[in-house]
């Protein structure tokens, strides 16, 4: 059993680089599925009706949350290989407690501009931090 723990705990930054990443990318598709709906529906009808994007737990929702526990677990682990007090941990935990802030204020309805903005730019961080994890970190 601590010989699977301790392969998982080493696989633990590519988790966190493909989660982000990921996220990314799904981020990335419904913002431009969302802006060109948005954008053919008033091409249509002519009219200036705002569409909003409403942020619900179906399988879009899921996948979000899913991807908030998949980097919390991959940033835990990943913490796990540095010493307890390094920079780098701090700076990982930070990037992804203010990305899983940004990622469920959606849900409770605060969703200005600027905090999918600061979402991409904390997945970015993680990557980054975790790349960095694969080369400082590895046991």
């Amino acid at each position: 059993m601590y010989a699977l723990k301790r392969e998982f705990i080493r696989y633990t930054d590519q988790i966190g680089i493909t989660g982000s990443f990921v996220c990314l990318i799904h981020c990335i598709i419904t913002s431009g599925v969302m802006i060109g709906s948005s954008f053919l529906s008033h091409s249509a009808h002519h009219h200036h009706d705002h569409i909003h994007h409403i942020h619900q737990l179906d399988i879009w929702g899921m996948i979000d949350l899913s991807m908030i526990v998949i980097s919390g677990i991959a940033v835990y682990f990943s913490t796990l290989k540095c010493s307890a007090q390094s920079l780098q941990n701090k700076l990982m935990w930070g990037s992804y407690i203010i990305y899983a802030l940004s990622m469920i204020s959606k849900y409770i309805g605060f969703e200005p501009v600027w905090l999918s903005g600061l979402s991409y730019a904390m997945s970015f961080m993680l990557i980054g931090l975790h790349l960095r994890n694969i080369k400082n970190c590895e046991h």
